[in-house]
């Protein structure tokens, strides 16, 4: 090979070289500004809902919050035209699922879903990630005390009007405005649990002793609203949203992100 040739060949490894650092170093750089989102974001999901919770509320031990209470957050935070009637509901549904107005809760492996009569399964987004940090919590929870896996099941949750007036006339406990209406809102039964090692259905003082401490932590912490139904054997729970609304909340967020 004639030096001229060699020559060549250097340039040609010394470009190549080059090309590649420069793209290696956009790909690091690109992973440091993803991560950096990241953490943001994570710090923005994680609001403080006792501070910033966008409808009063305030901490407390007790699964024991009133119709008034659950129907104030409900109302601030969910759907603005509740579903007059399932008909308005299947007319609707598939523009609110493309626009994330509701979202589809299915089966996973924090919770099942019991056969829907009077419900859809449908929640606003912030609903669903309450329902799935109640999931990983009862989880942990399990685990920690060295309990049966479990998995929670849900009773009920989005209704229109049809199906609430239809409720109320059968059972006291549903009244005729619900938050239930307002796609905020879920039943978890404590009368039974899916047993995830052999999938049968069964009663467990474990699982409610699991779930209670969840939601009373996440009762203090403010991330929801619950009661506990005896007579329909679930606890009735709303979101709480922190979301702050004005300027002066917003850039005590934006400050409080900074210093940390």
């Amino acid at each position: 090979m004639t030096r001229k040739k060699i020559s060549s060949l250097y340039i040609l490894y010394i470009l190549i070289g080059l090309i590649v650092s420069f793209l290696i170093g956009i790909s690091i750089n690109h992973q440091k500004e993803t991560v950096e989102v990241e953490k943001i974001a994570f710090k923005i999901n994680d609001c403080d809902h006792v501070r910033w919770a966008n409808a009063p509320i305030s901490p407390s031990k007790k699964l024991n919050d009133l119709n008034e209470a659950h129907l104030l957050h409900a109302e601030k935070n969910g759907l603005k035209h509740p579903f007059v009637s399932n008909e308005d509901f299947e007319s609707k549904i598939e523009d609110y699922k493309r626009r994330f107005i509701l979202t589809e809760v299915t089966d996973n492996k924090f919770y099942q879903l019991k056969s829907l009569t009077h419900s859809y399964p449908y929640l606003i987004p912030e609903a669903v990630d309450m329902l799935n940090e109640i999931g990983y919590r009862f989880q942990e929870r399990l685990t920690e005390k060295k309990y049966k896996k479990y998995r929670f099941r849900i009773t009920s949750l989005l209704r229109s009007e049809e199906t609430q007036n239809k409720l109320s006339h059968r059972n006291s406990n549903a009244t005729a405005h619900s938050a239930h209406l307002y796609g905020t809102t879920v039943d978890i039964s404590y009368k039974n649990f899916l047993n995830a090692k052999n999938d049968s259905v069964e009663s467990s003082w474990e699982g409610i002793q699991a779930l209670t401490k969840v939601l009373v932590d996440m009762r203090e912490e403010c991330r929801l609203l619950v009661v506990r139904e005896r007579k329909q054997a679930c606890f009735h729970i709303t979101v709480v949203v922190c979301k702050p609304d004005n300027e002066e909340n917003n850039e005590n967020l934006t400050k409080a992100i900074v210093e940390k």
